[in-house]
């Protein structure tokens, strides 16, 4: 008989953890939606090929290969398979195109619960291909916000950097260019490992110090964000300048599509660690949780797609990670506590009002309420103690006496009082109680 245990990283989920990732799931999509934002689906399973060389040496350390002979891997992230798809798919689709995709994705990295970090979890990814405009941009950015605002936070800010900015700051230190992902990706780490980490990581990658030490000097500034991006607009060097004027126009933008500036906030030290980043990129961060990480990353990647199609076809987007935002929602008390779906549990008093049961049940499915029924006629004792684990809060029974006459006792499970009422009142009468906001959602 073997054990039953899990591999590490990997999780189950009981039924309140379920409902809860549902919950949040479907507000994220309502937002999504809102957008005008269509859903595709990938396999899980990739061509070695396709994800390979896409994300920079160590990302492609942490891809799962399976052990089979047709070279083939579990997809690391879903931004790289959304290139091969359009690619594939490209005449079949209308520019700009405004997808969005909710699925698993595994790296074989060392798992962290606390953090939200594991080897299998969810992302929910928006982007928009075909575009060069920094009105997709400044449209990515709004959903980021207005998606972390429907779950609930407010204490966020969303980092906002360029690549084109960071390859000049890293050429302007004494870099070359054939250096400078390499680079990059040891400054992405600053916020895991410090300062002196990345100065560490850079000296060992056999950097001279000096160009290390002119390097953090630019990048480990406090001056503000916008005044910031304003001086590197003027700067003599074409690629930073470039950068900083693309950002203010995206922030322009922005702002005339409501009050959402109040939550970026540009840094020149936020790197994003994948090699595929051409422009604009960002990541959200909780000021209440400052150890959590990034709970959602993205930004422009207008050279990926070409790389299946010989042509460059711009693209921007963002990925919201689920696991990291339930995590997150879990220490800010903003988590659903729904423990079921039914709202209200018929009991069964005897095999000799199963009909009367069944029918009442019915009638509140019809209504729209979630119901369930108990199935076997035991002690009403025991069908109520059934309905508090649960967490159902209303108990609706048919005896002689309901059956007679036609009507129902309605239980409130957190009160104890009780209500005679006939089957439609009493699906009037639990609709109000939803409605009075009884019911569990989602940031409250």
């Amino acid at each position: 008989m073997s054990k039953p245990r899990l591999y590490r990283g990997m999780r189950d989920f009981l039924p309140h953890q379920a409902i809860a990732r549902e919950r949040v799931l479907d507000t994220i999509k309502e937002v999504f939606k809102l957008w005008g934002y269509v859903p595709i689906e990938t396999p899980a399973i990739e061509l070695l090929d396709t994800l390979l060389g896409k994300y920079g040496g160590e990302a492609d350390k942490l891809i799962y290969r399976l052990d089979h002979p047709d070279q083939l891997g579990l997809r690391y992230d879903l931004t790289v398979p959304l290139a091969r798809f359009f690619a594939q798919h490209r005449h079949e689709l209308p520019k700009p195109f405004r997808r969005y995709q909710i699925q698993s994705v595994w790296r074989a990295e060392r798992a962290q619960k606390q953090k939200g970090r594991f080897r299998e979890f969810v992302q929910c990814d928006v982007d928009i291909v075909g575009s060069d405009s920094p009105l997709a941009d400044a449209e990515i950015l709004a959903i980021t916000i207005e998606t972390l605002t429907a779950l609930g936070f407010s204490d966020f800010k969303v980092l906002l950097n360029h690549r084109k900015i960071l390859f000049g700051l890293v050429r302007q230190a004494g870099f070359s260019e054939n250096e400078e992902l390499s680079v990059l990706r040891s400054v992405d780490k600053w916020d895991k490992v410090g300062l002196d980490g990345v100065v560490e990581e850079l000296t060992g990658k056999g950097f001279e110090r000096a160009n290390v030490e002119k390097l953090i000097s630019i990048l480990n500034t406090d001056d503000d964000g916008r005044s910031l991006l304003e001086v590197f607009a003027s700067s003599e060097d074409e690629s930073i300048s470039y950068g900083a004027r693309n950002l203010l126009k995206i922030l322009d933008i922005l702002s005339m599509m409501g009050d959402y500036q109040r939550y970026i906030e540009f840094t020149p030290r936020m790197a994003r660690g994948l090699d595929y980043y051409t422009g604009a990129i960002f990541e959200t961060v909780l000021e209440s949780l400052p150890n959590m990480g990034s709970i959602t990353g993205g930004g422009r990647f207008d050279d990926l797609i070409g790389m299946f199609v010989g042509e460059r076809i711009p693209a921007c987007g963002t990925t919201v990670g689920l696991d990291r935002i339930l995590a997150a929602m879990e220490e800010l008390g903003l988590m659903p506590k729904a423990k079921t779906q039914a709202v209200v549990m018929v009991a069964l008093f005897s095999e000799e009002y199963t009909s009367a049961a069944i029918k009442l049940a019915q009638e509140f499915r019809k209504a729209n309420i979630p119901a369930e029924m108990f199935i076997e006629p035991k002690k009403l004792g025991k069908q109520f103690e059934y309905a508090n684990k649960w967490g159902i809060p209303y108990v609706a029974l048919v005896g002689e006496d309901e059956a007679k006459s036609g009507h129902c006792v309605i239980k409130d499970m957190s009160t104890g009082e009780q209500f005679k009422l006939k089957p439609e009142e009493a699906v009037k009468f639990i609709k109000n109680r939803l409605t009075e906001g009884e019911s569990d959602k989602v940031g409250c």
